[in-house]
């Protein structure tokens, strides 16, 4: 062979020698690649199958809260509306218990007059023996309702003074049954002025009634003040005005008409 064949072959065994290996290398490369695809095609199926977990959240779907029972509210019942009371009557009065004697005990009491301005009038008190009351009790009680400003005394036209000595008075406070006041009031069925006796019902001196509240000393007062208002000839009244005053000649035992209970001629 000669210099130019062996130069030839040479070339042709060094090519050769090259592209096998490259032959290796592409082979390589190939199964590398072919690897790379399976393991990838290998996730992702893996990834199709298990579930995905994550961090915080429930691989699973959550169970449904369950719901709360609906209440219905009990509808509260409709409140029964309660009826406005009926203002009642005033109370008749009290039958009686006092058993009439027409006899009677005077009290022993000299009071003189509060002041010195009007006419005096001298006054003596009895009391019936059947009424439960004591002669000089019910005499102070008179006697201090008569020398109040707020009486008859207070216009200075008029003054009282208490005597014991039946001959030096001009007049007579009497409290009585009511069956003895039937008895010389009859025209008036009640308190009144029989002569110069003023007639004072002791069964009532001792129940005031409802228009008074109870109040037994400004009761009394009125049934003094009323009766001695009489004597001294002051006329009826009746009530001026809603909330006012009742006048002192007015009755005021059950009805004031409108008026305030007032036991005074001048309050």
């Amino acid at each position: 062979m000669n210099a130019r064949s062996t130069g030839w072959w040479s070339q042709v065994v060094v090519f050769g020698r090259r592209l096998r290996h490259q032959m290796r290398l592409d082979v390589v490369l190939i199964v590398l690649v072919s690897l790379a695809v399976l393991v990838a095609a290998a996730v992702w199926a893996s990834a199709m199958i298990s579930p995905v977990h994550r961090v915080g959240n429930p691989s699973t779907a959550p169970s449904p809260t369950p719901s709360l029972p609906v209440v219905t509210p009990t509808p509260s019942p409709t409140p029964t509306p309660t009826p406005t009371p009926t203002p009642s009557p005033p109370a008749p009065p009290k039958p009686s218990t006092m058993t009439s004697s027409d006899k009677y005990n005077a009290a022993t009491l000299n009071v003189n007059s509060a002041g010195s301005a009007g006419t005096l009038r001298t006054f003596g008190v009895r009391v019936e023996t059947t009424a439960g009351l004591d002669a000089n009790n019910a005499a102070t009680q008179v006697m201090a309702v008569l020398n109040d400003p707020r009486s008859w005394a207070g216009s200075g036209n008029v003054r009282f003074a208490l005597v014991a000595d039946a001959a030096q008075d001009s007049f007579v406070v009497t409290l009585a049954s009511p069956a003895t006041i039937a008895k010389y009031c009859a025209a008036t069925s009640g308190s009144c002025l029989a002569g110069t006796t003023v007639m004072v019902d002791a069964m009532s001196w001792t129940n005031p009634p409802a228009t008074y509240g109870g109040d037994a000393a400004a009761w009394q007062a009125y049934l003094v003040n009323h009766a001695v208002g009489v004597l001294l000839g002051k006329k009826s009244a009746t009530c001026p005005g809603a909330g006012a005053p009742a006048p002192i000649m007015a009755p005021q035992e059950t009805d004031l008409g409108g008026c305030v209970a007032n036991p005074w001629p001048t309050p």
